[in-house]
């Protein structure tokens, strides 16, 4: 090769080689090789949830993502000049984005697309019925195929008079109707929809007098007055009205659309449906995938396939087989269909929860669960063989030992099999609850009772259960996985907003409210509140090493708010729901709110 050929090629790799060092030492002035300009970075106090690193002052996102959570002075080093910032210091705190572990919101906003009735807390049995007189009309003219509704209060019915079957029936004469009450455990129907349903024939009499883990209730001379009990309400309601009718494809994506709206609001990035198949369809699952498929979703959703104790025989394994078909069919990044949800008993207030104490003015003492020892164990143990997570509504102490038991012989620990609600629990299953890995996710919001609440209690319950009812304490003393929920719309006067939720996990008593403290035994932490809100239900939902915390690694889901309610000289835990989130952000990417 020439002399001169040799120098140049020498001259070039040098060069090279000087550009390639320039390049690494702009990188480690930059943070090191891994270097990659922020695309937010966020100043404010900020609580992670991170036990190891409880507190920081800054974070940078990139790709959806926490790349640096610490100090002012390290995030600089990824600032660059399409960072957006922003700049949250001095106007409250900043935390992760909540979870809600088990609402209603698409069978409520399902409701407000098919416009359907939706009573208020304090409707009476007057104003119902005067409702529901507009709906029949309103239904005749539209040619819709049912009257349907939800929201009316059963303690306040029975005092002020339940509404008779022949009063329903004039109001309604030939469409199905029928209204359930707000904790959904009860409902009224009219004969049309009960003859739809199969419970009566076409002359009136009732064909079906016993529905398993429900009750249809009977006047002295053994004809039904309309009143609906748990899986008998159920039964009635997913017979008798067509649902595929009255809720077509594009209202079910409006009833999603409007619960990403709804949530969103109010802080919750990552939520459990707890009953996604209320209509008796799949519309809800599919109109989720499309949105999901079109990045249109900005949920993490959990969705949880309901199978009835009423539902018996091949009608139950076929049920079984539909919900196990949603893992194929309706997975995505953001979609979990892998639970299955089940009722064990009904609601203690109502002497429909299973419990260990008998009822005082309840035949039989302590009502009976939905399903016996043996079923339960049975189907624990084929639900997590396909993959699936039992999602168990049990309020009564000995609805939970039931579940709990079934649990431990017979499920998997990595399941993170789920009781729902949990209104008592008996002391010996608090360690069993912790030894396999089950999830209390809890009605924090009805931790709370008001004076004159008591006072009505003690005429039906024993003591223990007038004033102790949804444990909270215990389960972090216990080391039991405890993750918060909503409900909604069941919230019976209280309130779904994450930091309402807080202060009654803090205080015992409902925001804005003048009653002494319910169980303050139970009480915890703002700390242990903010947990349960965020990381537990994100493990609740198996993404806590994805989200859940504001951590480097996981996805920048957070919100900002317009306090530090953690801060307990500032904010009086009185206070604590005076907090307003401002904004929302789900894998760095602004949600809800105006922003800094």
């Amino acid at each position: 090769m020439p002399i001169y050929d040799i120098f140049m090629r020498k001259f070039y790799l040098s060069i090279v080689a000087i550009a390639v060092i320039g390049l690494n030492l702009t990188s480690c002035k930059k943070g090191g090789p891994a270097y990659k300009e922020a695309d937010l970075v966020v100043y404010g106090t900020i609580y992670t949830v991170n036990d190891a690193a409880p507190q920081a002052d800054a974070f940078a996102v990139k790709g959806g993502k926490f790349v640096y959570v610490g100090g002012e002075d390290g995030v600089k080093s990824y600032m660059g000049p399409h960072t957006t910032v922003v700049d949250h210091r001095g106007k409250g705190m900043v935390t992760p984005a909540f979870t809600d572990g088990h609402a209603h919101y698409l069978m409520s906003n399902g409701m407000t697309v098919m416009g359907s009735l939706q009573f208020k807390f304090d409707t009476t049995p007057l104003e119902l019925m005067q409702e529901a007189a507009k709906a029949y009309e309103q239904a005749k003219k539209e040619g819709k195929p049912a009257v349907y509704g939800f929201g009316w209060t059963y303690q306040l019915f029975e005092f002020l008079g339940m509404p008779t079957l022949e009063i329903l029936d004039e109001i309604c004469p030939d469409l199905p109707l029928y209204f359930a009450d707000g904790e959904g455990h009860k409902g009224l129907a009219n004969s049309a929809c009960m003859k739809a349903a199969g419970i009566m024939d076409k002359d009136g009499k009732l064909v079906i007098t016993e529905i398993k883990g429900g009750e249809i209730e009977v006047d002295e001379l053994g004809n039904p007055t309309g009143l609906l009990k748990e899986q008998a309400g159920t039964f009635c309601r997913l017979r008798g009205i067509d649902f595929l009718a009255l809720m077509n494809e594009k209202q079910a994506k409006d009833a999603i659309i409007l619960t990403r709206k709804a949530l969103h609001s109010k802080g919750y990035v990552s939520y459990i449906e707890g009953w996604a198949n209320y209509y008796g369809n799949l519309r809800f699952y599919e109109a989720a995938k499309a949105l999901d498929v079109d990045n249109e979703l900005n949920l993490c959703l959990g969705l949880a396939y309901e199978v009835e104790s009423s539902t018996v025989g091949k009608a139950r394994e076929d049920e079984f087989d539909k919900a196990y078909a949603t893992d194929e069919a309706f997975t995505t990044r953001h979609i979990n269909p892998h639970y299955i949800k089940m009722f064990v008993d009904g609601t203690v207030e109502t002497h429909t929860g299973y419990v260990h104490e008998p009822y005082i003015d309840k035949e039989g003492g302590v009502s009976e669960p939905n399903w016996t020892p043996e079923e339960f164990a049975a189907i624990t143990a084929d639900v997590n063989a396909h993959n699936y997570t039992m999602h168990v509504h049990a309020m009564g102490d000995e609805a939970v030992h039931l579940a709990v038991t079934a649990f431990a012989g017979n499920g998997r620990k990595e399941k993170r099999n789920t009781l729902v609600h949990v209104r008592n629990v008996l002391a010996e299953d608090y360690p069993a609850m912790a030894a396999n890995n089950i999830v209390a996710t809890s009605g924090v919001l009805w931790h709370i009772a008001a004076d004159g609440v008591k006072d009505v209690l003690r005429e039906t319950l024993p003591e223990t259960y007038v004033n102790q009812f949804y444990p909270i304490k215990s389960y972090f003393d216990n080391g039991v996985m405890m993750s918060a929920h909503s409900d909604f719309p069941a919230l019976s006067g209280s309130s779904e907003l994450p930091l309402h939720i807080m202060e009654i996990c803090v205080t015992g008593i409902l925001p804005e409210s003048d009653s002494e403290p319910l169980w303050a035994e139970e009480l915890v932490t703002r700390e242990q509140a903010l947990k349960a809100l965020t990381l537990n239900g994100a493990y609740q939902m198996h993404n806590e090493k994805e989200r859940g915390s504001i951590q480097a690694g996981k996805y920048a889901d957070f919100v900002l708010i317009d306090k530090d309610v953690m801060d307990e000289k500032a904010c009086p835990a009185r206070n604590i729901h005076s907090g307003n989130v401002t904004a929302t952000y789900f894998e760095g990417q602004q949600v809800f709110g105006s922003g800094e």
